[in-house]
C-alpha cells in the first residue's frame, strides 16, 4: 500500500489541477501519508504549493496531494496574490474558528525593535504559516486543524506588530509605506490596510506599475468586504486606467463586487460584474502562461453568472447556453478538469429545471464524447471516472432522499430523515483519518452557526472502520474515540455511526469527503465530493438558496 501511494503522490498532467480532495471511504492511510496531505492543503492556502490530482493507477483510491515544489518556483508576486486571494476567501471561516478555541502554543516570542526593512519583514511574516505547515509535514505530524489555525493566528500577530513597528518610524519612505498596507493586510486590519494603501496611493495618484495596482487590487477587494460599494468601484475604476492590469486580479475583484450586490439582492449590479468577471475570465485562455488560472477563474466566473440568470428568472437557455461555451472552450484548450466541471453544473441546472431526462442524455454524451476524444490515458481516466461519479450521483438528484441508517448517535437524539421534512439537511460523509474532512470542519461550524436558527440541519455521518489513533480498536473503543474526537474539533452538530456500508452505497460515496443537500421537502438537490477550491463556496450558495425557498 505505502509504495501504491508513493506511486501516485505526483504531479497530475497539465489540465487536471483539482478543484477538491478527498479519500475512498475504504482507505486507511498511514500517519505519515495523512500528515503530508493534510498539511500540504495549508501549504497551498499559503500560497506553496500547488493541489493535484494522482493518477487512480486503475483503483478507485480517491484524490490525493502532490509533494512539495518549493518556494522558489512561485514568483513573489504570484505568491502574494495567492495568499490574499486564498486569504480572504478562507481566513474569515478560519479565523473565527480560531477564536472559539483555547489557545495553549505562545505566540512568537517578542524581538528586539526591527531595523530590516519593509519588504524583508512581509517576506517573514507573510512565509510564516507556510513554514510552519512544511515543517509539520516534515515531521511528519498528523493533520490538526488546531495546531493549523494556531499557525494562522501567530502569523497574523507577526504581521501586527511588523506593520506597527514600520507605522512608528519616522519619514518612512514610499516603499515601506506600501509594504506597512501588505502587513496590515496579513495581519487581516482591514482599516487599517484601507487606510494605508490610501495614504500610498495618495502619494502616487497617476501611478502605474505593479505596486499601485496591487494597492489598488487589495483596496477593491477590502472595501468589498466592508460593503464600501461605491468606494470600491472607485478603486476598480482607477485600477482599469493604468497598467499592469492582471486577469486574476480583474476576475477576482469583479466576482467579489457582484457577490456583494448579490448578497444586498441589488442583482442588476451583480450580474454586470459577473458578466465582466466572465468575458476577463475567457480572455485569459488567449495567454498559454494562463492556462492553471484559466480553468479556475472560468469556472467560478462562469458559476457565478449561471446562479444570477437563474435568481432573476432569466430564461433557462441564457443559462445552459453559457454552459455550453464553457464546455466548448473546455475542448478547446484542452482543459478535462473545467470540461468535467461545466458538465457537472450543467446537470445540475436541468434537473434543478425538471429535465432530469436531458441531464441523463446529455452527461452519456458527455462519457462517448470523451472515450472518443481525449487520447491521453490519463486524462481520459480521469474524465470518465470523474463523469461516471456524477452520473451515479444524478441517479438522487431530483429524487426524494432515501432514509439513512444509523447503528449509534454521538450528542444527537436519535431521528430520521422523515422528521426533518420543512428543514435544510445537509449529509456529511467523513472519517477522522480524512485530511480533507478535517479541513472542512471550519466551513461546517460555520454553517451550524449562521444557518441553524433559519432551518439548516447537519449531520456527520461516519462508520466503525476498527482503528483509531494508529492502532486497532474494537465497536466500543472507537465509539468512545469518536465521542472525544468530536469533543476534541468542537463540532456543534449531531455525529452518526454505521456499521454497515449502506448509507455510502445508497447515496453513491464513492470518495470522501462527500456532502448531500436535501431541501425542505426531502428532495435531494446537491451531491459534491472533496474540500477547498470552491467546494465550500458552492455548497453555502446552495443553502442559502434552499432556505429562502418555501
Amino acid at each position: 500500500m505505502k509504495r501504491f501511494l508513493r506511486s501516485c503522490l505526483k504531479k497530475a498532467p497539465k489540465g487536471r489541477n483539482v478543484k477538491a480532495w478527498g479519500n475512498a471511504p475504504g482507505y486507511k492511510p498511514s500517519s505519515s501519508t495523512q500528515a503530508l496531505k493534510g498539511w500540504n492543503i495549508y501549504v497551498a492556502l499559503s500560497g506553496l504549493n500547488e493541489i493535484t490530482q494522482c493518477c487512480s493507477c486503475g483503483d478507485a483510491t480517491g484524490y490525493y496531494i502532490a509533494p512539495l515544489r518549493g518556494f522558489h518556483k512561485f514568483s513573489k508576486q504570484l505568491l502574494t496574490l495567492i495568499l490574499f486571494t486564498c486569504a480572504l476567501l478562507a481566513l474569515p471561516s478560519i479565523e473565527g474558528f480560531a477564536q472559539a478555541r483555547h489557545v495553549t502554543t505562545p505566540a512568537p516570542a517578542a524581538t528586539p525593535k526591527e531595523e530590516r526593512s519593509g519588504s524583508a519583514l512581509y517576506d517573514d511574516a507573510s512565509g510564516y504559516a507556510a513554514r510552519k505547515f512544511q515543517d509539520y509535514a516534515a515531521r511528519k505530524l498528523p493533520f490538526d486543524p488546531k495546531l493549523a489555525e494556531q499557525a494562522l493566528k501567530e502569523q497574523k500577530e507577526l504581521a501586527a506588530r511588523y506593520a506597527a513597528e514600520l507605522n512608528a518610524r519616522p519619514n518612512l519612505s514610499n516603499d515601506d509605506l506600501y509594504f506597512e498596507g501588505m502587513l496590515y493586510n496579513v495581519s487581516a486590519n482591514e482599516e487599517r490596510t484601507i487606510e494605508t494603501f490610501k495614504r500610498f496611493l495618495e502619494a502616487n495618484k497617476d501611478a502605474a506599475g505593479t505596486r499601485p495596482q496591487f494597492a489598488r487590487y487589495v483596496l477593491v477587494l477590502r472595501l468589498t468586504q466592508g460593503q464600501l460599494l461605491e468606494e470600491a468601484e472607485r478603486e476598480l475604476s482607477d485600477y482599469l486606467r493604468f497598467e499592469p492590469q492582471k486577469t486574476l486580479e480583474r476576475v477576482t475583484m469583479e466576482n467579489a463586487l457582484a457577490a456583494s450586490y448579490r448578497k444586498n439582492k441589488q442583482l442588476e449590479r451583480a450580474i454586470l460584474h459577473a458578466e465582466e468577471a466572465y468575458k476577463a475570465a475567457k480572455s485569459s485562455q488567449t495567454n498559454p502562461q494562463n492556462q492553471p488560472s484559466f480553468e479556475r477563474v472560468l469556472y467560478t466566473s462562469s458559476n457565478a453568472l449561471v446562479d444570477l440568470y437563474l435568481e432573476i428568472k432569466k430564461p433557462e437557455a441564457a443559462a445552459t447556453a453559457l454552459l455550453e461555451e464553457v464546455r466548448k472552450l473546455a475542448q478547446d484548450a484542452p482543459s478535462p478538469r473545467l470540461y468535467v466541471e461545466a458538465t457537472g453544473k450543467l446537470a445540475d441546472v436541468l434537473i434543478d429545471n425538471k429535465h432530469k431526462a436531458e441531464a441523463v442524455k446529455m452527461m452519456e454524451d458527455a462519457l462517448q464524447y470523451v472515450q472518443a476524444n481525449i487520447k491521453d490515458e490519463k486524462d481520459q481516466r480521469y474524465m470518465l471516472l470523474a463523469l461516471k461519479r456524477k452520473q451515479n450521483q444524478m441517479r438522487l438528484q431530483g429524487e426524494l432522499a432515501p432514509e439513512i441508517t444509523i447503528a449509534q448517535w454521538i450528542e444527537q437524539t436519535p431521528l430520521k430523515l422523515a422528521d426533518l421534512k420543512g428543514r435544510v439537511v445537509l449529509l456529511d460523509f467523513w472519517a477522522t483519518w480524512c485530511g480533507p474532512c478535517l479541513a472542512a470542519f471550519p466551513h461546517l461550524k460555520e454553517w451550524h452557526e449562521k444557518f441553524k436558527a433559519r432551518g439548516l440541519v447537519i449531520l456527520g455521518i461516519t462508520t466503525y472502520y476498527g482503528r483509531g489513533e494508529g492502532h486497532e480498536m474494537s465497536r466500543a473503543e472507537e465509539l468512545s474515540y469518536l465521542e472525544r474526537f468530536k469533543k476534541q474539533y468542537g463540532l456543534p452538530y449531531g455525529v452518526a455511526v454505521t456499521d454497515t456500508d449502506t448509507n455510502h452505497r445508497t447515496y453513491g460515496v464513492s470518495a470522501i469527503p462527500t456532502a448531500v443537500l436535501i431541501d425542505r421537502k426531502g428532495v435531494v438537490r446537491l451531491l459534491t465530493t472533496g474540500s477547498g477550491g470552491g467546494n465550500e463556496t458552492e455548497i453555502e450558495a446552495a443553502i442559502e438558496k434552499l432556505l429562502e425557498e418555501k
